[in-house]
Formats: C-alpha cells, structure tokens, sequence
C-alpha cells in the first residue's frame, strides 16, 4: 500500500493505483482555526509493505510537517514505513554551510525520518544526494529525462545542461539515447545578477536541441539558453525539466524567445491551464519501477 499525502499531484495518486497496481490511501485531513493541521490514518488491517509518498510543494513548511504526522499515526498503529518517496523535495539548496552559522537545512529537516524508521528515501532529480548519503540512508534518486524525452516523442540530435554543474543529466540522456552531449557556459554579473548565455564552440547549426534541467521557475534563464542556440543557428530547441513552478509570465518569456516544446514532470501540481507545447509527462511508472526493484 502506498500512503499519498496531499502533496502528491492527482495524476501520480491515478497511476499508482491505474498503472502500477497499488493500493492507494488518502488520510483524513482538516486544518484547526489557528492553522494547525490535523491528520488521521483510519485503517486497521494492513499489509506489511507501506511505503509513504509527499510532494513537497507548494507550502513546503505545511508539506513536511504533514509528511511527519503521517508517519507519527502509522507508527502508533504498530505500521512499519522503510521507505519513504518525496517526488519534489524541498530545503535542500543548503547542502552544505557556504557561510558561517549556516544550517544544513537538508540535514535539518530530514535526519528525523529516521525516528519513525525510515531507512530509505526515493527522491527526483533531487539538488544532491550527499546529504542523503551522508546521514546514512539508502537513497535512490531518480532522473527522469530520458523517459520524458521517449514519451513525449521529440527526435533530437543532442541534449545540453544548462552549465557544468548539471552535465550529469546531460551525460545520463546521451548514455539512454545515443545521441551527443554538453553543456553551455552561465556567467552571473556579480553585481548586477544578471545572467549571459554562451554556446562556446558548440556545432549546433540545422540541430534539434533538447536542453535538460531539474528546476523552472522563471524561465529567464532558459529563454536566454534557447535564443543563443537559435543565433548559433539550431533548428528546433527544447527543453525537458524535472520540476515546473510555472506561472503566465514563465510560458510568455518561454513563448517569445522562440521554445519549441517544454517537457516537464508531473511532480508538481499545477493550477494553471498550459498551451499545448509545454507537455505534461506521467513519471509514476519510474518511481515504480524504483520501488519494486527493492
């Protein structure tokens, strides 16, 4: 049985039961007059395997306190949980103390599933799994790029990062694929913030380009990604990202820089209606296959 709190897009909660034949459970749930929240597991009989799944956005503070008195009521029906899956993942930018007196807020707001007996946690394209590691669970994070990519039935001729730093999604799509991989130079005015785009010495001329991400929000910087591509003479230019806060103002900049298609995931619900090149593609199977796999 898989627990689903109210983080979890609808479309996930259907597939788990449609696709990947879990018994779904949607626990009681109600907010007191001074904003406390209140939860209630009602279930008696119950298999041994529970696994408990929380999207942590929006009201990331609301999102993890739920996913804690979920576990606190199953844990008072004598219900063990080892796993635990977190489809978005918030507080974990802080990875590490960049300054003094920083906090680990990974380490702050996760180390405590272990009282409740987690011992394993199934995340998506998670900002880093070393915190994870670090506090010793068993984590397995999952990019979702390539399966996106096969589904949504774009036919590209190379996958770029945005940067360095997130090559390694690139790296995992061209390894999938078969098709060639790199990444663009980001540069960030110091002072002004502002960002420059730089497609270096890439061959990218009469290509399909498909640039992979875990975040957007904005969509700035991969409208400046995308008209670089296009001066550098690219054919069509996608993108394919793990995680969408998309808002109008994210699909007009997208629009007007000249964005072929966006893909993204459904782990993140969204409450506006989108046009029809930014597709909306069902991860549910991947997360299944994760957990059956042991």
């Amino acid at each position: 049985m898989i627990v689903c709190l109210s983080g979890v897009p609808k479309s996930m909660i259907k597939s788990l039961e449609s696709e990947c034949g879990y018994a779904v459970y949607v626990p009681q749930r109600k907010l007191f007059p001074d904003g406390e929240q209140y939860l209630r597991i009602e279930f008696r009989s119950i298999s041994d395997n529970v696994v408990v799944t929380q999207s942590l956005y929006p009201e990331q503070d609301r999102k993890i306190v739920e996913l804690y008195l979920a576990l606190e009521a199953l844990q008072g029906l004598d219900i063990h949980v080892d796993t635990v899956v977190l489809p978005y993942v918030a507080y974990t930018r802080q990875d590490k103390r960049f300054l003094f007196g920083e906090p680990i807020s990974t380490k702050a707001l996760y180390n405590a599933l272990k009282i409740f007996g987690v011992t394993k946690i199934v995340t998506v394209d998670v900002h880093s799994s070393r915190p994870f590691n670090d506090m010793g669970y068993t984590h397995i994070d999952l990019l979702p790029h390539s399966y996106m990519i096969s589904r949504s039935g774009l036919e590209i001729d190379m996958v770029l990062a945005p940067d360095k730093g997130a090559l390694h999604r690139a790296l995992d799509v061209a390894k999938q694929l078969g098709v060639e991989y790199d990444y663009l130079d980001k540069y960030r005015d110091r002072i002004t913030g502002e960002i420059t785009i730089d497609t270096k010495t890439l061959d990218v001329a009469g290509r399909d380009i498909a640039i992979v991400d875990d975040i957007i929000s904005t969509g700035k910087t991969l409208a400046k990604a995308t008209e670089a591509l296009y001066r550098a003479d690219a054919s069509n230019v996608y993108a394919v990202v793990s995680h969408a806060f998309i808002s109008r103002e994210t699909i007009d900049i997208l629009s007007k820089a000249g964005l072929k298609s966006l893909v993204i995931a459904n782990t993140i619900e969204l409450s506006i209606d989108l046009p029809s090149w930014i597709k909306v593609i069902d991860i549910t199977p991947i997360i299944c296959r994760a957990l059956k796999s042991g």
